[in-house]
């Protein structure tokens, strides 16, 4: 039986360790947390922090992993590519890459060199030319950590200091606040070829002006995807293909402006935390977890030619809920049996036990639990979802209710 080592036991990797347990592998998860949520899904489960390259080292070669594989955090990718060299093993991608994949500043200088739109961003030298709102961020961080959405002078600074916290590089970002429509745009890898394997309609839910908008359902679909074939994607192809990205799979988040360009402003060239790969493997047989798995065992990502499984605009239509919680202490998680009868339901990814404190306002720490629906129609997947949000209750110590910001299924009827 082959081994696997699993960098990172957040939730969003839960999927990727059972995956490997399904394709009959061992599964070895390690993280400095004891408690981490990943790690009592696993064969094994080890406490050596995923930064800690000598001490993953170690720990691979004295369990004799066949290869290792990171989660979902974008921050244990350096220690990832580390470890695999030491170890002579697979990684998908070297450091270099990673390094501009990370930042949201040498990721946007490589979108204008070839030719793909991303968001108009501000000099911090001067600052008397910003149109306010504006959004202030790390460069590189992710899960929305360290975001400020800023109104006026008053508060540039402040949002700055808030943006450097979570910066590992010490660098920031201001840019244009975009609050058109959201859309992810979705790509496989294999042998240098990039493959398109989905879009989706992305909705938010805000909750105070100063913080960052956070999901709340993603739709496939988008209403926005021929425009977007026809118009961006061979762009981002090449860009792909450019930056030698040849296995592997990547996601670029985006935003409408209002000419209806589709805007790129963020990459995830890793496993995508949000777990739409969830649908997209059922839609179109194409899984990206199983992709890093084989990579990470046996140098390649697939046997068979992905592109010819890829199904971009599928017949059915499928949706990831994520209902979002307020900050507190979890005491109840109602409704879940009832949800997992439902045959349109095809997975559940809870983030969160009863017990648990949620942390992070205004950070996905707040998404409470991911339902993956898929549906024949836009009218049968607008009944799935409001049936759902009906079931699903969470409750604090004082049986009060945590959900907020619903999503609104209203909005459903015109635009699908």
């Amino acid at each position: 039986m082959k081994k696997l080592l699993i960098l990172g036991a957040n939730p969003e990797t839960v999927s990727l360790v059972l995956k490997a347990r399904e394709m009959g592998i061992y599964t070895i998860v390690t993280d400095y947390d004891p408690g981490a949520f990943a790690k009592k899904y696993a064969d094994q489960a080890e406490n050596v922090n995923a930064v800690d390259v000598d001490a993953l080292v170690e720990l691979a070669r004295r369990e004799k992993v066949d290869g290792v594989v990171v989660g979902v955090a974008e921050a244990l990718l350096p220690a990832y590519c580390m470890v695999c060299e030491r170890l002579g093993m697979p990684a998908y991608s070297d450091a270099g890459t990673f390094d501009i994949m990370t930042r949201k500043d040498l990721f946007k200088e490589k979108c204008r060199e070839y030719g793909v739109p991303t968001i108009r961003e501000y000099s911090p030298d001067d600052t008397g030319s910003i149109v306010y709102p504006v959004i202030v961020k790390p460069v590189d961080s992710c899960s929305s950590k360290g975001i400020t959405v800023c109104h006026s002078r008053e508060g540039l600074n402040k949002a700055v200091e808030y943006a450097l916290e979570f910066s590992r590089s010490g660098r920031f970002l201001i840019e244009e606040y975009m609050d058109g429509d959201e859309v992810v745009a979705y790509y496989v890898m294999q042998d240098g070829e990039p493959i398109f394997v989905g879009m989706c309609d992305r909705y938010t839910y805000k909750a105070r002006k100063e913080l960052v908008q956070l999901p709340t359902s993603y739709i496939f679909p988008s209403r926005y995807i021929g425009s977007y074939i026809r118009v961006q994607d061979q762009a981002v192809k090449n860009m792909i293909k450019g930056l030698g990205l040849n296995n592997g799979s990547i996601f670029f988040q985006c935003f409408v402006d209002k000419e209806g360009t589709v805007r790129v402003y963020e990459p995830g060239y890793r496993l995508n935390g949000a777990q739409e790969h969830l649908l997209i493997s059922r839609l179109s047989g194409i899984d990206a977890k199983e992709l890093y798995i084989n990579y990470a065992l046996y140098g390649r990502v697939a046997e068979k030619r992905l592109a010819s499984l890829s199904d971009p605009v599928p017949s059915k239509m499928s949706c990831k809920l994520s209902p979002i919680v307020r900050t507190g202490r979890i005491s109840r998680i109602c409704g879940l049996d009832e949800i997992r009868k439902m045959p349109e339901v095809v997975d559940i990814r809870p983030s969160y036990n009863e017990g648990d404190t949620v942390t992070g306002e205004g950070t996905l720490k707040q998404v409470v639990c991911r339902f993956f629906i898929i549906s024949g129609s836009s009218s049968q997947l607008k009944d799935s979802i409001d049936r759902i949000q009906k079931l699903f209750h969470v409750y604090d110590d004082k049986d009060e209710e945590m959900l907020t910001g619903l999503f609104d299924t209203s909005v459903m009827d015109e635009a699908y």
